[in-house]
């Protein structure tokens, strides 16, 4: 595709764009006011200049909206799911825009639904509409169509790997030209059939000769920074997009966020789940459905704290000091299920531990109180962690906090990193089997939650737990 039809397709983008939010718009209103009466109403309403204007200025926001949100940008490189995410992020800024224009201008049809079935209907259109010509893109690219021509810098191990890889995706549409390389030992031999087209001087000739859409720098950033350095001067006078390996830290688990920090742009790396929707949607069903539970189980915890009372003494709740997320420390609160002289007892009976690692599980504690043997065996014991839950130390799915006494023997740092998210009251480990399980693999069970960890994982581990509980398996 060269620069002209280029541009007209991204015209045409925009177009549809403006076309399909007004149409969201038009959907909410009509199926909120019902087709027959706004369609006569419509009809029968004179169109006000202040009304037109207003309409051009919605439609000029929104497309700086979409602008800024980078949707006219090449997604050659994207998923469909970073396509999704940014139009929805999009479309929610228009309908906010939509509530304080309509504030403005006082529009009677425009209420919390319609507004609602605006971002709705918008991000169905759009997101639907975009995800179609992703994937058409992809079948036209792979016939050769729309094709982008692609030097890479650099003849090394980096640049063969990159290149066997975008050999393999030839729906990306990258016509490698062939790479520059000024190492004797890298430039002598062809890669995949690529030739050296000359040493990192020769750039600028290459470019001069060259259509190059785009070109990607698969060179070691310690010892070639100068010519890193040299070379993206010279394709940012050009216009050429440039694209950076970056091979600045090994980093295997971690997913790079880039950002920018008071004009300082910064690459931080995460190994857990990172501040995102998701993470805000599980924090607000956490609340609610601890709340709900709670005042569900009034009647029982009535019921388990009479009980307790009346089989021996003490108080009715036990707290214990756990470490949490980023290794804070908070009190988690369970129904008491041991004798109130456990904590003392611990050194005398320490040396029955029936488990490696850092923890201390056996099967007949002696500590254990007739009614907190059934506590525990039916998971009752673990209901006034909803507290916990409400309060934010913990989630409903996560690690099992460990005490600190645990906490502090963890030997290994792979280990630690279940510190990365919050504690949970239920998780892989208690519906793979429990104390049926060896601590090391109770350990790769929590690393590969955080590794995997989605609200659909959540939703199948909290199904999962009934069963589980039910039955008892692994219960100590």
């Amino acid at each position: 595709m060269n620069v002209k039809e280029g541009q007209i397709s991204v015209l045409f983008l925009k177009l549809a764009d403006l076309c399909l939010l007004l149409l969201a718009l038009a959907t909410s209103l009509v199926i909120y006011h019902s087709p027959t009466f706004y369609s006569l109403d419509f009809l029968s309403t004179r169109v006000k200049i202040s009304n037109a204007i207003l309409c051009g200025l919605l439609l000029i926001v929104w497309h700086f909206c979409f602008k800024m949100n980078g949707l006219y940008l090449s997604y050659r490189l994207s998923s469909a799911g970073e396509i999704i995410r940014t139009v929805t992020k999009a479309v929610g800024i228009c309908s906010m825009i939509i509530i304080i224009a309509a504030q403005i201008n006082p529009w009677r049809t425009m209420n919390i639904w319609t507004h609602l079935g605006f971002f709705g209907f918008g991000v169905l259109f759009i997101g639907g509409y975009r995800t179609l010509t992703f994937y058409a893109s992809r079948r036209f690219r792979k016939r050769g169509i729309n094709t982008k021509s692609l030097l890479i810098i650099g003849g090394g191990f980096i640049s063969k790997n990159f290149i066997e890889k975008i050999e393999r995706r030839k729906e990306l549409g990258y016509r490698i030209l062939g790479y520059l390389e000024s190492d004797s030992q890298f430039n002598q031999n062809k890669i995949n059939g690529y030739s050296c087209l000359g040493n990192f001087e020769d750039l600028k000739e290459v470019i001069d000769k060259k259509v190059v859409d785009e070109v990607f720098i698969a060179l070691p950033i310690k010892s070639k920074y100068s010519e890193i350095k040299t070379a993206i001067s010279q394709l940012e006078e050009q216009g050429v997009v440039v694209h950076i390996l970056s091979d600045f830290f090994p980093h295997h688990l971690a997913r790079i966020q880039p950002q920018e920090f008071q004009g300082f742009p910064l690459l931080s790396l995460h190994s857990a789940p990172v501040f995102h929707w998701r993470t805000e949607l599980k924090r607000i069903i956490d609340f609610g459905i601890a709340m709900v539970l709670l005042i569900l189980f009034m009647p029982l915890f009535a019921i388990i704290a009479i009980i307790i009372k009346l089989d021996s003494k003490g108080s009715v709740f036990f707290t214990q000091e756990r470490m949490g997320y980023s290794k804070r420390r908070f009190q988690m609160v369970k129904f008491r299920t041991m004798g109130t002289d456990a904590e003392a007892r611990m050194k005398e009976i320490e040396h029955l531990n029936e488990k490696d690692g850092a923890i201390f599980k056996i099967k007949n504690d002696p500590r254990i109180t007739r009614v907190g043997k059934y506590l525990r065996k039916s998971s009752l014991d673990e209901l006034p962690q909803l507290f916990n839950v409400l309060l934010g130390d913990m989630s409903l799915v996560g690690p099992r906090p460990l005490s600190v006494r645990d906490a502090l023997r963890l030997e290994e740092s792979w280990q630690k990193r279940r510190f990365s998210i919050r504690p949970g009251m239920t998780c892989l480990w208690q519906i793979s089997g429990r104390s049926n399980l060896s601590f090391e693999e109770w350990m790769a069970l929590d690393l590969e939650y955080i590794d995997t960890w989605s609200l659909n994982l959540d939703w199948w581990i909290l199904l999962k737990t009934i069963p589980a509980v039910i039955t008892a398996k692994g219960a100590v």
